[in-house]
């Protein structure tokens, strides 16, 4: 028996009882059933009892637990005796085994500590045969055991260390069986496990040198094949890998193409709606461009005939006489209402609405259209009145010229359809704030009603009540069809109520603006759109400056113009053109100038600008007043933008150009 180890034991009897375990030092992975359980006699003995395949993976995850017993001072500065118990292990990798080994090693000689001698208990002869290899590894005796209980034993007792024994013997191997191992190992080359394990217990009994050593050998083959194992093992991961990798790239390459084809296919949905944008404002461009040449082109015409008709009238015709030129002045008169609805509802169809808001005075709006339209009721011998709440303001914000034209519109069709009885407008308020208020206007009527399916259907563009040829009332059927579309612009909702032969009633809301400072007032429209030149100065003009310049290229217009001034008192003076008013205004003085916008060689827009800027005429500030079939709100603006100060479209009523030249150019003298 070695001396130190019988200093180890002091005389002490060891038992498993004594054994202090630690649940800090214990390792269990329930997924694998591995575990690595430890206890200690403190500075006597290290005991191991292992369970699990033995690989290397739960080795590594065990060490931790096992150096905490010596990190707690457990074995310390101490020679000590282990107990290693295998009888768990059911497989015993070389790997793991080395890992474990040199664990050991390194926690003794960090804690300064030294296994005297290893009780390796319930080891399989190939684990043994392992266990023999890796003895000069950890550089320590082991003495194998069959059981825990054996080598607590065998520690106890005085003689326990007399076995193992540190005797060399010569081991003697025949030349044959030199060949029958080398044949033998070329067979675990080429030859399944189970048949090598058979012709290892075949030919070599557990105590032959050459078994334990073939032994060794097969342990060297297992681990050997693990290592084959695994290495196909990740060789399939990574021809999976790859060709998921392939197939994923291919994904990627036909979602690029997909996204590149649906990029292709948006690019030409916006070339494609850009065009198309283009194209849209090309047409409502040439649309407008249209509208105003056709609205020019009729209204030249127009102008010659409703002005030498009311010219006409005024002269002494017999009752024949007046009757046909009463009917041509009235049918005149409807061809333009016509051609405006026309134009207004293309218009407003385009969203092309000009209005803008203004303080406006909302009793006076009401007392104006019911006296322009009680000469038409008086005439069918109806009754049109009006009357609006007293709690109403006077002033207020909104678009009182669509106002103005929705009530007319409304108005003109309940005395269109009503042969007896009245016509009432009324206004309530329905809500109110301190910013705003909103109305219901009423019309309402006692006429002959409008058939519930046709209810629908009225505010339909060129939908009429009767469109047979029999109709006994004309118009286009674009009135109510503008109506709907100016109340929703203006932010309301427009109502029937109708029982055929009792009467209908017309209803709409509208959002009007109170007005809260003194600033907003409402503006005088007088019919003056110009630019707010003071007519009280002009009014101050001599009689020799009260000559008007017409500058108009067609002959018709010309004359039209030429009686209605004549006729008036007033000097004329005609011009062609542009370029021939320019001269004469050079030469001449005059009062007023009446322009023509499209004309040769020099339009009325050029004119007025050469007339304002190049000081060359006697009156640079002469007062110029558009006079054209150019009936927009972009001409009206374009014709103060050059520099004029009012704006008459053609065609002309006599009553028009009274009021203009009042404001412009009054005569000094009664005539």
């Amino acid at each position: 028996m070695d001396q130190s180890h019988d200093q180890a034991r002091n005389g002490s009897h060891f038992s498993y009882g004594m054994l202090e375990f630690r649940p800090e030092w214990q390792f269990d992975d329930p997924d694998t059933g591995a575990y690595y359980h430890s206890g200690v006699i403190p500075g006597k003995l290290f005991f191991t009892s292992l369970g699990g395949e033995g690989k290397l993976e739960d080795a590594q995850k065990a060490a931790a637990f096992v150096e905490r017993v010596f990190v707690d001072g457990g074995l310390k500065n101490s020679d000590y005796i282990r107990i290693a118990d295998y009888s768990a292990i059911t497989k015993a990798s070389i790997n793991a085994r080395v890992f474990y080994a040199k664990t050991i090693n390194k926690l003794n000689a960090a804690y300064n500590c030294h296994p005297l001698v290893t009780y390796i208990c319930g080891a399989s002869p190939m684990l043994r045969t392992m266990l023999t290899v890796f003895a000069h590894v950890v550089n320590q005796r082991f003495v194998f055991v069959d059981s825990t209980e054996e080598a607590f034993q065998s520690i106890n007792k005085e003689s326990a260390h007399d076995s193992i024994s540190s005797d060399k013997k010569d081991v003697v191997v025949s030349r044959k069986e030199v060949d029958d191992f080398a044949a033998m190992c070329g067979h675990l080359l080429f030859d399944d496990d189970h048949a090598i394990e058979r012709m290892a217990c075949d030919f070599y009994p557990i105590d032959h040198p050459l078994g334990e050593l073939y032994r060794i050998i097969i342990l060297l083959r297992d681990d050997l094949l693990d290592l084959r194992q695994k290495e196909k093992e990740q060789q399939r991961e990574i021809r999976s890998a790859l060709e998921n990798a392939r197939k994923l790239n291919e994904k990627l390459v036909a979602e690029k193409h997909n996204v590149e084809e649906k990029e292709r296919v948006q690019q030409d949905l916006i070339e494609n709606l850009k065009k198309a944008r283009v194209d849209a404002e090309s047409a409502s461009k040439a649309k407008s461009e249209f509208l105003a040449n056709i609205s020019h082109e009729v209204r030249t015409p127009l102008h010659a005939v409703i002005g030498m008709t009311e010219l006409l009238l005024e002269t002494k015709l017999d009752k024949d006489q007046r009757y046909y030129t009463d009917t041509l002045y009235s049918s005149s008169r409807m061809l333009l209402l016509l051609i405006n609805d026309i134009l207004d509802f293309s218009r407003i169809d385009a969203g092309r609405i000009d209005e803008e808001k203004e303080a406006f005075n909302l009793r006076q709006l009401f007392q104006d259209i019911i006296s322009i339209m009680k000469e038409k009721a008086s005439f069918k011998g109806l009754v049109l009145a009006g009357d609006m709440d007293e709690g109403i303001p006077d002033t207020l914000i909104g678009y009182s010229g669509y106002v103005k034209q929705i009530l007319l519109n409304l108005i003109q069709n309940a005395i269109k359809f009503t042969y007896r009885g009245q016509v009432t407008v009324t206004a309530t308020a329905v809500s109110e704030t301190n910013e705003e208020i909103v109305l219901k206007i009423f019309v309402q009527d006692t006429g002959i009603g409008i058939p519930e399916e046709k209810q629908r259907q009225i505010f339909h563009p060129f939908t009429q009540i009767d469109a047979s040829s029999t109709r006994k009332e004309g118009g286009t059927g674009l009135g109510l069809a503008i109506v709907k579309k100016l109340v929703a612009f203006m932010g309301g909702d427009i109502q029937l109520k109708s029982n055929e032969k009792e009467g209908s009633v017309f209803s709409f809301t509208l959002p009007f603006e109170k007005v809260q400072d003194s600033g907003d007032q409402p503006a005088e429209r007088a019919g003056n759109t110009g630019s707010g030149r003071n007519s009280a100065v002009v009014s101050e003009r001599t009689a020799e400056e009260q000559r008007v310049l017409l500058v108009e290229d067609n002959i018709i217009n010309q004359k039209v113009a030429q009686a209605m001034l004549e006729k008036l008192g007033y000097q004329i003076d005609i011009a062609s053109n542009g370029a021939e008013a320019v001269e004469a205004l050079c030469q001449k003085q005059y009062g007023l100038v009446l322009m023509d916008l499209q004309m040769p060689i020099m339009d009325g827009y050029e004119a007025t600008r050469t007339i304002r800027n190049s000081g060359e005429v006697l009156d640079s500030k002469i007062p110029i007043v558009a006079m054209t079939a150019n009936a927009t709100k972009e001409d009206r603006q374009h014709c103060i933008d050059a520099g004029m100060d009012d704006y008459v479209p053609k065609p002309v009523e006599r009553k028009v150009m009274v009021n203009m030249l009042q404001r412009w150019l009054p005569l000094t003298n009664d005539r």
